[in-house]
């Protein structure tokens, strides 16, 4: 029987971090951002339970617009939370999938009324799925894969896919969550790639990796997601040099390209990877090469059926992200012969269940385990309620490799008073390691181990310090632009 919830109070802190490394995506380079942490006080079969969730108001990913800045993005963002809670609070007692289906109707409803779009609608109603979700958890005492898994949440697929009458969550996850997960190193487009781009005296202090090369040596990596910037020439000139990297190893390194929107047709794509394809030095590259994921703008991405000549020439599948905005868009993809969708919690752990039963299903359909699929992606989750709630819902869906990037582009867990780094260490040994009188993400034999995240809410035990934080109110978006 489902539990019943009811939305008590909620609270939003905004705290501004500072990268370890400038961090190249798409059309902007981040040296500072704006982190928002939400805390709802929830009502769980009438006992009062806390829960928490969090994550970078990353500008120039949910909304790339030119004429917007980004404080521009960063208000906007925080606008669609505070939307998100309103709706929330303003609900009857009823369970986890009801309230879902609301906040997921409604936000996007007032999001598009007020200019904003899909992409950004999705954070908003996942920033409140996810408190709900911990505090469920915490109130019942049950990890994220029993939740989803069990009754709890009285989630109703079929109410939104019909043909997934009948199917359900306890045949389509892991019987267990997994323990440990592949690290997949992301390379950014300004990401120094060997000592030469890493002039003396450039760069942080701090005793870790910091090129591509020392990061393959020193955290054992076996996946990268690398990032192309839609320039052919410039592109081919990186990943050669990304390839020689690789090759001075004595193991495979697989991996994922990542277009960042960066072309308006698949044919300007299709002409890199024939390029990719036709040079010497690059042919280990492309045979290791996964998937390709959200190469084309999003306006674009799901305006037509893929062109199936371009397809063959690529020779990989490909999946959406940026263009998974709203509940049904991996649905639509599929019809138009795009095989993957990139879960994120950013856009919504339910969307990722369902788009899991999809991928199960379509499977079934195709005759062809795999052929559909689900990546493990990253908005840089810093930790700890970030990064291991995201953990959490990668274990229960049972994706084998993950992209991680806050451990590279962010210092470890410093962005946490002292009280909580230290915390993290003790109630998550297996997760974070001390290295220079500081907390960071534990990598070994390219790997992290998150047994320590199958715990009652939604992966940490460490709880946020909300006093910590400037209330959104009283937080200025001037401070992304400080020193």
């Amino acid at each position: 029987m489902s539990t019943m919830i009811k939305i008590a109070s909620g609270s939003l802190g905004i705290s501004t971090v500072r990268t370890r490394l400038p961090f190249r995506f798409g059309v902007v380079t981040m040296t500072s951002a704006a982190s928002a942490t939400l805390e709802l006080e929830v009502s769980v079969d009438g006992k009062m339970s806390r829960g928490w969730s969090s994550d970078l108001l990353a500008y120039k990913w949910f909304d790339k617009r030119p004429e917007k800045s980004a404080a521009d993005n960063v208000t906007d963002l925080i606008w669609v939370i505070e939307q998100a809670l309103a709706v929330a609070l303003d609900q009857p007692q009823c369970s986890f999938f009801d309230m879902w289906q609301v906040l997921d109707a409604e936000v996007h409803r007032r999001a598009i009324a007020a200019g904003f779009n899909y992409l950004g609608a999705s954070f908003g109603v996942s920033m409140i799925e996810r408190a709900m979700l911990d505090a469920i958890g915490r109130g019942t005492g049950q990890p994220f894969h029993a939740l989803a898994t069990g009754d709890v949440l009285g989630l109703d697929p079929a109410s939104i896919f019909p043909e997934l009458k009948g199917a359900s969550l306890r045949e389509t996850l892991p019987s267990q969550p997994l323990s440990s997960l592949a690290l997949r190193h992301t390379v950014g487009l300004v990401d120094p790639i060997d000592e030469e781009d890493l002039p003396e005296g450039i760069g942080p202090n701090d005793g870790l990796p910091i090129t591509l090369s020392d990061y393959l040596q020193v955290d054992e990596l076996a996946y990268l997601k690398v990032k192309v910037g839609g320039d052919t020439n410039n592109d081919l000139e990186r990943l050669r040099r990304i390839a020689g990297c690789l090759r001075k190893l004595d193991r495979p390194v697989r991996i994922t390209l990542d277009g960042n929107e960066q072309y308006k047709a698949l044919g300007e794509l299709a002409d890199l990877v024939e390029a990719i394809r036709s040079d010497s030095q690059l042919s280990d590259f492309y045979d290791n090469t996964l998937f390709i994921e959200q190469p084309l703008e999003r306006s674009v991405a799901l305006s037509a059926p893929l062109d199936q000549t371009d397809a063959a020439t690529i020779g990989k599948p490909l999946l959406i992200d940026e263009a998974d905005g709203w509940t049904s868009a991996y649905r639509e993809a599929i019809d138009l012969g795009y095989r993957g969708v990139s879960h994120k919690n950013c856009k919504g752990v339910v969307r990722s269940l369902l788009n899991a039963m999809l991928v199960d299903l379509h499977n079934r359909r195709a005759g062809i385990e795999g052929h559909f699929f689900q990546s493990a992606e990253d908005l840089t989750c810093l930790p700890v309620v970030s990064l291991q709630s995201d953990l959490a819902v990668v274990a229960a869906l049972g994706i084998a490799h993950v992209e991680r990037n806050g451990h590279h582009y962010f210092h470890g867990l410093d962005h946490l008073t002292p009280e909580q780094s230290e915390a993290a260490v003790q109630r998550h040994p297996d997760l974070y390691r001390r290295h220079q009188s500081a907390t960071h993400l534990h990598i070994a034999s390219g790997r992290i181990a998150i047994e320590s995240t199958h715990i009652p809410g939604l992966g940490f035990a460490v709880t946020p310090d909300m006093s910590a934080l400037t209330p959104a109110d009283q937080w200025s978006a001037a401070d992304l632009q400080a020193d």
